[in-house]
């Protein structure tokens, strides 16, 4: 049965429900209930609703920047190795100061013997290169060709490794807005507990009056009196300790929602219950089509498949087209000065001791290992998803159980008519409104325990 909640909003400071205890009778219950009145005068605190809260989360909460730069990162890792598959360009260039004095010796007759001069040069003719500086530039250009399904297969990896860090980018996200949720139905539930407080009050300061006045009249004993002191101290101190956990729920959403956790604002009335809900089946069904943790154990066997490929690929020796200028300055031309060439280099390595297959069969292990882990985590989503299901329906028959407010505000309106006639005494209808108080804060926070175990339940499904 489904049971509407209080559509007053609740907030984060004290109520002034102690006006109740300065003799005054109290208003007829056309009026709403003493707590959602006094939460409305905290009306000037700006709202914030679970929908804000959530989007405000989405844009500024420091985990979800980590995990969106970690895409950023793995982007920019990806489109660095794409250029590999272009030529590669290197241009060495050394400019220098001669330290020893180079020499270089034509042996006679090494440029050819003629019959009219004779041998070229007729003796040996040595020339020597000054202490003096000097330079030289090489320029290659290397277009892989036979590596480039190797890197094929590395940049598929590479691709399925970058999917994989939007997994977890979404896989944060999804936890990073059940957070939210759970903190916001936690600041809902530790005000709803301070209101039920702050409704008893006045019982027990009305109790302490009576108590003084009874004592001054010599009807009851002084450790009555000291009773009702402790009684109303007691009170007081549940108060305090419950507006330092409204502040801690507070503080800890405003965390969450990345901004100041001074900042101070009031939360929007909760739902009804959801009672359109799917079967089991369905959301294990859901769950193993949209959680980012299976999406990305499926993604991590195709690129340790890729990976694996990639290694063998190395066997492949490396072909490359190639273009190389060298060219030297002040060597006295003793040295070629400009010599360009164009063609085919090649570099294998034909014996490795066993290398690349070891590292192969590692790879395939690795293949193996993420296989395993699929099912794996698949058990282990399928497993929280039943957890949830079960904690949810836990919940709502708490919640059903703590429909119990309809006696108490009956109760009240019985008592009020009572005083009226002044067949009781104010006390009376205090200890009423303060039993009203309580069954609405039970209620709230099943209410809130619900919505708790239904965010749970979506995250374990996979969405928002």
């Amino acid at each position: 049965m489904k049971r509407r909640t209080r559509t007053t909003c609740l907030a984060f400071t004290f109520g002034t429900l102690a006006l109740l205890a300065r003799g005054q009778n109290p208003v007829s219950l056309s009026s709403p209930p003493t707590v959602e009145r006094a939460a409305g005068q905290t009306s000037n605190l700006p709202e914030l609703t679970l929908e804000q809260a959530v989007e405000q989360a989405v844009a500024n909460n420091s985990s979800l920047k980590i995990a969106g730069l970690d895409t950023v990162r793995a982007a920019d890792d990806l489109a660095a190795n794409q250029t590999r598959r272009f030529a590669n360009t290197q241009v060495t260039a050394l400019g220098a100061q001669l330290v020893t004095k180079p020499s270089v010796t034509y042996p006679a007759g090494s440029l050819g013997v003629y019959s009219a001069t004779g041998p070229i040069p007729a003796t040996n003719q040595t020339v020597k290169i000054p202490r003096k500086p000097v330079g030289t530039v090489n320029v290659l250009v290397a277009q892989p060709l036979s590596t480039q399904y190797q890197l094929h297969l590395q940049l598929k990896a590479l691709e399925l490794g970058l999917e994989g860090t939007r997994q977890d980018q979404a896989k944060t996200r999804l936890e990073v807005v059940d957070q939210v949720r759970r903190a916001y139905y936690a600041v809902v539930e530790a005000q709803s507990a301070l209101d039920s407080l702050q409704a008893s009050l006045p019982y027990y300061r009305e109790s302490h009056r009576l108590a003084s006045v009874n004592r001054g009249k010599e009807t009851i004993l002084e450790s009555d009196l000291l009773n009702a002191d402790a009684q109303l101290l007691k009170i007081q101190n549940a108060i305090s300790d419950a507006s330092d956990r409204v502040a801690s729920a507070s503080e800890r959403l405003n965390d969450l929602v990345g901004r100041d956790v001074h900042t101070q604002f009031r939360v929007a009335a909760i739902n009804d219950a959801d009672t359109d809900l799917a079967t089991s089946e369905a959301m294990e069904a859901r769950a193993l089509q949209n959680r980012p943790d299976v999406k990305k154990a499926m993604l991590q066997v195709r690129q340790a498949n890729y990976d694996a490929r990639a290694k063998k690929a190395e066997y492949i020796p490396d072909v490359s087209l190639a273009f190389s200028y060298y060219t030297t300055a002040n060597f006295e031309n003793v040295f070629p000065s400009n010599v360009g060439t164009v063609g085919m280099s090649l570099r294998w390595e034909p014996w490795d001791w066993g290398r690349r297959h070891q590292e192969y069969q590692e790879k395939r292990a690795k293949e193996e290992q993420a296989k395993v882990g699929v099912g794996a985590t698949e058990r282990a989503a399928l497993l929280e998803v039943r957890n949830a299901c079960r904690q949810l329906e836990n919940t709502r028959r708490q919640l059903t159980l703590s429909n119990a407010n309809g006696a108490a505000r009956q109760k009240v309106k019985e008592v009020q008519e009572k005083v009226k006639s002044e067949a009781v005494l104010s006390r009376d209808l205090y200890q009423a409104q303060s039993d009203l108080a309580s069954a609405d804060s039970q209620q709230q926070q099943a209410l809130t325990a619900f919505w708790k175990a239904r965010a749970d339940l979506k995250k374990a499904i996979g969405e928002e």
